[in-house]
């Protein structure tokens, strides 16, 4: 699914659907704010995998987020000048905000499809690249409280910001994007990558997974289905939200 400049989006929610069976036409009445969404980074372990193509001809800011999470922003930035791709975040170390800077090193992107995997184990991220390792950080403090209180988008890492550079917008292709709680290991990653919804049941980290989605699954109004348990849908944040 191509997310276009400017229009990202966000998993925020869980969707009420017990009452809408044999209905995937959910509205924006029967939702509610998800605490898993707004903690999951700062747990000692889980995998995070995204599936994404950027192409030349897509707009963009010079650095914008894959996916992120505003606050001081943490997530997955392309810079398109240095043509280089990261994992960036804030730890608070001694009452200090500290920046963190994880470089996918020697990393030249195919023109196709890329699976960039983050994986936390205690206080080390390990990043890889088409599932092959290139770097890792053992990092200082703890992740910052500012992102217990925010989403994770999209397209972008904060549209909301009112310092225009610090919204890091750019159209971007996704065919996957998931996180595992509880999971350290590479194998999950591929694993969950090439799991199809029918069968995604069966793996034995199914009650771990946060959210999944593999683009399939799209309703009328654009929500994105998700292949977990926690009905974590994905959807276009509404326009009164992004600057």
């Amino acid at each position: 699914m191509k997310i276009n400049y400017k229009q990202p989006y966000w998993v925020k929610f869980n969707w009420e659907i017990d009452s809408h069976h044999d209905n995937q036409y959910v509205t924006e009445f029967n939702k509610f704010e998800s605490d898993e969404i707004l903690n999951f980074q700062h747990e000692k372990s889980y995998t995070i995998t995204c599936d994404f193509k950027i192409d030349e001809s897509y707009k963009s800011d010079k650095i914008f987020m894959i996916f992120g999470k505003p606050g001081k922003n943490l997530g997955l930035a392309y810079n398109t000048e240095a043509k280089v791709l990261s994992f960036e975040f804030w730890t608070t170390v001694n009452g200090e905000d500290k920046f963190n800077y994880l470089l996918f090193e020697d990393c030249e992107l195919n023109p196709d499809f890329n699976t960039a995997t983050i994986i936390r184990n205690e206080n080390e991220f390990k990043v890889f690249l088409n599932f092959k390792e290139v770097n890792s950080m053992v990092f200082e403090g703890e992740l910052i409280e500012d992102y217990k209180h925010s989403e994770i988008f999209l397209g972008c890492g904060n549209p909301g910001s009112p310092v225009e550079e610090h919204r890091y917008y750019g159209e971007v292709d996704v065919n996957h994007f998931s996180i595992i709680k509880s999971s350290t290991t590479i194998a999950n990653s591929k694993s969950i990558y090439k799991s199809k919804d029918y069968d995604i049941i069966k793996k034995r980290f199914y009650n771990d997974i946060l959210f999944f989605y593999d683009f399939e699954t799209i309703n009328n109004i654009g929500v994105v289905y998700d292949n977990s348990k926690n009905t974590h849908f994905l959807e276009k944040v509404p326009n009164q939200f992004v600057l």
